[in-house]
């Protein structure tokens, strides 16, 4: 019993539960029979490190769009500093780059009524999507709830608002990093505060003209050092506004491409623990635009958005379907792997895999590479030139170092 406490301690399974604690309308609310059997089974198989499952996914990702319309200094779309920002230069993001409302509709028919719940975003902004609410009601017809995390700063009329309130939409997660544009604009660069919280505004007044207690409505407030004497203004903004959930954690100065595989030394596969080291395998998928399929969405972000980058996709769900992918070979090994990383040393199939590298699975330094912001400061790491563009410190010294500049 003390070695099985140590592992939940620090396992992912004590993360995922902390996170289904915080959203737990997404599973909880009208879940029928079939789907808590289903997530009951999962747990089971979970605990048994089982390699070919039997339960559906709990809850999948669905990426309607990579699309966003800012560029928030910790993302993929964050505008590179310099040419020496590589990774970021060769993220590649088209128009057309859009899950259709067939393809979206068929997955949420395959697992409706056995997953519980689809969340309708990866690198993307949802609103960006102009039949997101038709997806909404798709995925309520399906008996799914879903949620829905956006920016917020978009001119939105109350047609546009009042489609996605009456869509079915379960869970809207609006970020709000700020109450003056100075601060919000640091991180979410391009952003408009005044948008947002007018669109926050007139999306509680419509719920509740038309008397509905749906979609839930949570602010989302990510902390650093330049916006946290805010945060109690916005909080108080929330709570006189009637927004359900307000919710604060501190966020990152670094951007995902920092934590590229490369950037950070891998010292070996960790011991194994009684339970798998890693949630996603057994609960979670993340199913791109394309029907590409990726077991998370905090591994490998820097390749997955470059023509012909190590995305390492595990199937694709229109190509087959999400049960068979499910339970691809690929997942198998997936599942073989972080129920015993050690795996790796003998089977080198292994580390061929989605998870090769992963900070979870394996030991790294990959955490000298992060930057907490309750730990630095902005300024420490950003500036705002005299164009008015966010631009990262150490690529303008490397730029002008290049250049045979003084930096100073």
């Amino acid at each position: 019993m003390r070695r099985f406490a140590q592992d939940w301690e620090g396992s992912h399974l004590r993360l995922m539960f902390n996170n289904v604690r915080r959203r737990r309308e997404w599973f909880t609310e009208n879940a029928s029979p079939r789907q808590v059997a289903n997530a009951g089974l999962a747990l089971a198989q979970f605990a048994l490190k089982a390699r070919v499952l039997r339960a559906w996914p709990v809850l999948v990702k669905i990426d309607i769009s990579p699309l966003c319309n800012l560029r928030c200094t910790y993302c993929v779309h964050a505008r590179p500093s310099s040419p020496a920002d590589k990774l970021l230069t060769l993220q590649s993001f088209k128009a057309a780059d859009k899950m259709t409302v067939g393809q979206f509709d068929r997955v949420v028919r395959e697992i409706g009524g056995k997953s519980m719940a689809v969340s309708l975003y990866y690198v993307g902004d949802p609103l960006v999507h102009p039949d997101l609410a038709e997806m909404c009601g798709l995925a309520s017809e399906a008996r799914l709830n879903s949620h829905v995390s956006t920016n917020f700063s978009f001119k939105l009329s109350d047609d546009k608002l009042a489609g996605l309130v009456s869509s079915g939409l379960t869970h809207l997660t609006i970020c709000v990093d700020g109450m003056t544009q100075e601060s919000y604009e640091r991180t979410r660069v391009g952003g408009r505060l005044d948008l947002v919280l007018d669109n926050l505004r007139r999306v509680l007044e419509i719920r509740r003209e038309i008397g509905s207690t749906r979609p839930k409505i949570e602010v989302q407030f990510i902390k650093f050092q330049h916006n946290i004497a805010e945060l109690a203004e916005v909080e108080r903004w929330a709570s006189r506004h009637g927004v359900d959930q307000f919710t604060a954690y501190w966020g990152n100065l670094h951007n995902y491409v920092d934590l590229a595989q490369g950037n950070y030394r891998v010292f070996g596969p960790k011991e194994k623990k009684q339970v798998p080291l890693c949630t996603w395998p057994y609960f979670s998928m993340q199913i791109k635009y394309n029907g590409d399929v990726i077991p998370c969405c905090y591994h490998r972000h820097d390749q997955q958005f470059i023509p012909g980058g190590d995305s390492r996709v595990v199937g694709n769900v229109f190509d087959s379907s999400v049960w068979d992918v499910w339970n691809s070979p690929e997942y198998r090994l997936i599942r073989r792997l972080v129920a015993d990383p050690q795996r790796v040393l003998k089977e080198p199939a292994l580390g061929g895999t989605f998870c090769q590298g992963c900070p979870t699975v394996f030991t790294t330094d990959a955490d000298s590479r992060t930057v907490r912001a309750q730990d630095q400061t902005w300024e420490s790491l950003y500036s705002i030139d005299k164009r008015g563009i966010v631009r990262r410190r150490d690529a303008v010294v490397r730029e002008t170092e290049a250049a045979g500049a003084d930096p100073g």
